[in-house]
């Protein structure tokens, strides 16, 4: 099936008031919030609290010879670099809290709604390159509530509270300081606008890079078998060093040009408080202690500059990930019908579908059947023919661009999905399976389904055999997409899924495709078992699953060409002929259907 929806494509609403959307994530985190902003505003006291205390020591203990009371000052100064440090560090513990516990709902509330969108969402994304992204744009936010944002009011606050103690102490001073403030914050602001796009350029050659390795990682057995180590790991590397490259481009001119800037800033703000300060001081109108105190502060002013900023940047960053998550959680869920119980008691009928996945190129034209209740459809037909996108429409991983399927009359698409899905039991040719037991990947981690009833479903299609080898039986643990057990061990756990679930309907895409001759005759034996009482829906290359199906659909450049029994076929259509010939060379075993070829492939 080919992987590229042509439906138009989702869009998400953009974000009306987007920080506020995102600081409504702080309502369960208010504590913590008012913890990590209280310890922050006492620090920044502590801070202008300090160089002052300093003044009093120079201005007033000394010249006095007060050595008790220099002591108490000096004593308080220490104190209040102590409490400093306990104040940061438990302002450090709550914001990261903070930004943690936030991230965690917002991931999780990204998580459930990427699992409601339709596959058709998933057919235009790159696994690697989604996981990264929404990883990194995650890890953007978490840096705005633990970081950024705490810091940029803080560094706000205590630039204003140096500028406001200045401004008392002596206005003219304080205005030639403040002067050049707003010039060099805006040098700074360009600076790092101009170094965003470096950065979003590094961000996406990341997602690229992750893309690449998690391709070749779930790859590793082709990339092997035809050498191309070299191939993978060149690519990899190209990327991963045009990253490297960029980012410390972006990095020297980050830091060369921050650093350039903070030497020349504070010998000149130095200097210029000195040529300023020193005429009040020679007549005595100022004190040293003042002179002190704006040193102090000016040699820090450029700390809050480059804070507000740096931090500026990170909320542009933050607000470009929060619309990029935003703009998935808004996406719309596949839709999930009226509501209504689905009831099929008679037939589906697919009534004149058609289904592009581009824009005109369709893959189905004008297809009309139906599957009557308790028999048994088989799709065949050359590759690429439109059988899988059938299944897919049956299932409603899609809609149909064109016609209607109807249950029993009704179109499907008015039944609530989730239960229309819980009546289909799918047998897909790549099968995936999770990491953990046999018992969790047969039942789909549904508790309602017991171990015995999934033993009973694996001894259905003879899988109790094989797992019975394995240490542990049905618990034993199952590698990362199976690797530890053959193809046809994980179509026969595959097989059992459909079983365990007692579907009214079954539906199998090449379920026999991976199983050698001798498994697939014994699970032929045991399909009246499987499909009693129950519809099927078959898509096979190998005739010998569907030779006595009711009814053989024959699909060609999308469109059924021929349909009957197999006899029908046999007779009237020369490439299904053809097809039998080849997979059955000797004409009794397609006239019984199929099963001396079984009995060879079993004693072979």
């Amino acid at each position: 099936m080919t992987k590229d929806s042509g439906k138009p494509p989702i869009r998400a609403k953009k974000p009306t008031v987007p920080i506020s959307r995102l600081l409504s994530y702080m309502a369960d985190s208010r504590s913590l919030f008012a913890a990590g902003l209280g310890a922050m505003l006492l620090v920044s006291g502590a801070q202008l609290a300090g160089p002052l205390i300093l003044r009093k020591i120079v201005d007033e203990a000394i010249p006095s010879g007060d050595v008790p009371r220099m002591l108490r000052l000096a004593l308080a100064y220490l104190g209040l670099v102590l409490a400093m440090g306990a104040l940061t560090y438990w302002q450090s513990i709550a914001i990261a809290k903070l930004g943690l516990s936030i991230v965690t709902r917002i991931k999780r509330e990204l998580f459930a709604r990427m699992l409601s969108l339709p596959v058709a969402w998933f057919d235009g994304h790159k696994v690697g390159e989604l996981m990264a992204r929404v990883e990194s744009d995650s890890e953007k936010l978490r840096q705005f509530f633990s970081n950024v944002g705490i810091y940029l009011l803080g560094s706000s606050i205590f630039l204003a509270g140096m500028i406001a103690v200045m401004f008392v102490m002596e206005p003219t001073a304080a205005f030639y300081l403040v002067l050049p403030m707003p010039a060099v914050l805006a040098l700074v602001v360009f600076l790092f606008d101009k170094l965003r796009a470096w950065y979003e350029k590094a961000r996406k050659l990341y997602a690229e890079t992750v893309a690449a390795v998690t391709e070749y990682v779930q790859g590793i057995e082709v990339i092997r078998a035809f050498d191309r180590v070299s191939h993978a790991v060149e690519r990899v590397g190209k990327v991963s060093r045009e990253k490297r490259d960029l980012e410390m481009k972006a990095g020297m001119v980050e830091y060369g040009s921050m650093s350039l800037l903070g030497f020349a800033i504070g010998p000149l703000m130095t200097a210029l408080i000195i040529s300023r300060l020193a005429p009040g001081i020679v007549a005595g109108s100022l004190t040293i202690g003042t002179l002190l105190v704006f040193i102090s502060y000016a040699q820090r002013l450029f700390e809050p500059l480059m804070g507000i900023a740096e931090n500026i940047r990170g909320l542009q960053q933050a607000r470009v990930a929060m619309e990029r998550i935003f703009g998935i959680m808004d996406l719309a869920p596949e839709p999930s019908g009226s509501g209504r119980k689905p009831s099929f008691e008679r037939s589906i009928e697919f009534r004149d579908v058609g289904f592009s996945y581009k824009e005109g190129e369709p893959v189905l034209r004008n297809v009309s059947f139906t599957i009557e209740k308790g028999k048994t459809l088989a799709l065949v037909g050359p590759s690429g023919s439109g059988k899988t996108t059938t299944i897919s429409l049956l299932c409603r991983f899609y809609g149909p661009t064109e016609g209607s399927i109807l249950v029993d009359g009704t179109p499907l698409d008015l039944f609530d999905l989730a239960a229309w899905r819980r009546k289909i039991g799918l047998v897909l040719q790549d099968v995936y399976l999770f990491p953990g037991s046999v018992l969790e990947n047969v039942r789909i981690y549904d508790d309602r389904i017991g171990e015995p009833d999934v033993w009973q479903a694996l001894k259905t299609v003879h899988a109790d055999a094989f797992v019975g080898r394995l240490h542990g039986g049905v618990l034993a643990e199952l590698s990362e997409r199976g690797a530890n057990i053959s193809t046809g061990e994980k179509q026969l756990v595959s097989f059992a899924r459909a079983v365990a679930f007692s579907p009214e309907l079954v539906v199998m895409d090449e379920a026999t495709a991976s199983v050698d001759v001798a498994t697939e005759r014994r699970i032929q034996e045991s399909m009246a078992e499987l499909l009693e009482g129950k519809t099927a829906v078959i898509v096979a290359h190998r005739l010998s699953s569907i030779l006595r199906a009711d009814q053989i659909l024959f699909f060609k450049d999308g469109r059924v060409v021929a349909r009957g029994r197999h006899e029908d076929l046999l007779d009237s259509l020369p490439e299904y002929a053809e097809l039998v010939r080849l997979q059955f060379p000797d004409p009794e075993s397609a006239a019984d259907g199929g099963r001396s070829a079984g009995a060879e492939g079993a004693d072979a």
